[in-house]
């Protein structure tokens, strides 16, 4: 993977960065209403057991491998791949995509995931370096990993919600937050890898229909 693919890292951080801060200001709520600065910074040690857990989060989100964190996206544990869709599923609801002229040069097209992701892989490696393709690989992965991220950050915050925010109340709502960042992550990574896929038959459709 080149480098320019990995340029969304530092946004990551930033999410993790920004899901502490909150965090925080969840758990010192009444601190914050109350204008007692002073209060918040004596007791910013509370904070540190997440914030120990959301680097633990990050460790963890690196040892995942594409295929597990594309079975948290497509929640699908058998063939999660989007290129085991690429032909049978995505081509069919992308207009962009002549499917005709894919099986006209590269034959029947096949209904099998694994070889419809191999095909798909195939094609892309032949245009992997096509700014559009770039472009929406790079949203892929970072959506992806996101949803990663959510994923830990409702496990390791929603749990600490519970000790350390003072109104179970509150704590709910807090989860139900994380819950909705984590669906909404996992929604746009979904729509990211299909397009990613289809921009790639699009392009190979569009060259060989050209000739």
């Amino acid at each position: 993977m080149s480098d320019s693919l990995k340029d969304y890292k530092p946004a990551l951080f930033g999410l993790m960065a920004a899901n502490i801060a909150f965090y925080y200001a969840v758990v010192q709520n009444d601190a914050i209403i109350a204008g007692d600065w002073i209060s918040l910074a004596k007791n910013l040690e509370g904070i540190l057991p997440a914030g120990l857990g959301l680097v633990l989060t990050g460790v963890i989100n690196a040892q995942l491998s594409p295929e597990m964190k594309a079975r948290l996206v497509f929640m699908s544990w058998r063939d999660p791949l989007p290129g085991c869709k690429a032909f049978t599923c995505h081509a069919q609801s992308d207009a962009r995509v002549d499917a005709a002229c894919l099986e006209l040069t590269y034959g029947p097209l096949p209904t099998a995931p694994r070889e419809q992701n191999a095909l798909w892989y195939k094609l892309y490696k032949t245009i992997e370096q096509d700014p559009a393709v770039r472009q929406v690989h790079r949203a892929f992965l970072f959506t992806r990993d996101y949803t990663s991220l959510a994923l830990m950050f409702v496990i390791v915050l929603g749990a600490a919600g519970f000790i350390q925010i003072p109104s179970t109340r509150v704590a709910f709502i807090y989860l139900g937050l994380l819950l909705l960042q984590f669906v909404l992550a996992g929604q746009a990574a979904r729509n990211h890898g299909k397009r990613f896929v289809t921009t790639v038959l699009a392009i190979k459709g569009a060259v060989k229909a050209g000739g």
